[in-house]
């Protein structure tokens, strides 16, 4: 991977490869591609779908996700679904009333049926957004490295979205990773590079660094870190790790090389 860095998000499923193709991006599958497509100085994009409400009860959705690109997938997004149960729902989001739910927590039964379906196909699970029972569910029932893409240690800032320590122990007890996450708007997240590194110390401190990534989420959240506003500030992450404490390699493995590992070993090819 050298000194390039692969931030870990999702986008959507309906990127046109052929649009890509013009635009000089790789519309990557596999691990080779993404290698092959930096070698060449081209970039590459990994198809995701942040939220598996649109496959309804067909299993089969998944397939043909699957055979479009798609290769990571967060099962439950802002709401509880027929997969499982979200951590923070919208409207919490945005601060109108919680609506009640209607079901226990945790995944249920066509919930494990798709985390055995997307193992299958080799697709990355990501559960950034899902309830602590869920999340433990999915780890219980997944064969494969889970990852939390953006997230953050609630032990360094009590936040729905945070993940607690049983929750990063697991996910890197599954071989996954968790990514940093330079989110700040209404009063949460991390405000500058600074506080940032403090969740990549705690986490680093408990589960070791190999199980760190950067997932900005750029294009779906209201506010960003001061310091972080585009894509071209992974730069300043990287020497704010350097900063930290992190070496060389520490600091490569975070900005690409500790998601490839996952990215290669859960999917084909």
């Amino acid at each position: 991977m050298g000194a390039a860095a692969l931030a870990c998000d999702r986008g959507t499923a309906g990127e046109d490869p052929a649009e890509a193709d013009r635009t000089g991006t790789v519309v990557a599958t596999s691990a080779v591609q993404i290698r092959q497509s930096f070698d060449s100085g081209r970039s590459a994009v990994v198809l995701g779908l942040e939220g598996a409400d649109g496959i309804g009860t067909e299993l089969d959705r998944l397939d043909q996700l699957f055979s479009l690109g798609v290769r990571i997938a967060v099962p439950v997004h802002l709401r509880d679904n027929r997969i499982g149960t979200t951590c923070l729902p919208w409207d919490s989001y945005i601060g109108l009333p919680a609506i009640s739910r209607r079901r226990k927590c945790g995944l249920t039964d066509f919930g494990r049926a798709v985390i055995e379906r997307m193992n299958s196909l080799g697709m990355i699970i990501d559960v950034s957004h899902a309830d602590a029972t869920t999340l433990q569910d999915i780890a219980k029932c997944s064969r494969q490295p889970i990852v939390a893409t953006h997230s953050g240690a609630l032990k360094v800032e009590d936040f729905k979205r945070y993940l607690d320590d049983a929750e990063i122990t697991v996910i890197a007890g599954s071989g996954g990773v968790i990514g940093l996450w330079p989110y700040h708007y209404g009063g949460h997240g991390p405000r500058d590079l600074s506080a940032l590194m403090r969740h990549a110390r705690y986490i680093a401190d408990l589960v070791g660094p190999q199980h760190l990534c950067l997932g900005t989420d750029i294009n779906g959240v209201p506010g960003m870190l001061a310091g972080f506003q585009a894509e071209s500030d992974v730069r300043v992450v990287a020497n704010s790790l350097r900063s930290s404490g992190f070496s060389e390699q520490e600091t490569a493995d975070i900005l690409g090389g500790n998601f490839m590992r996952v990215f290669e070993q859960v999917t084909p090819g």
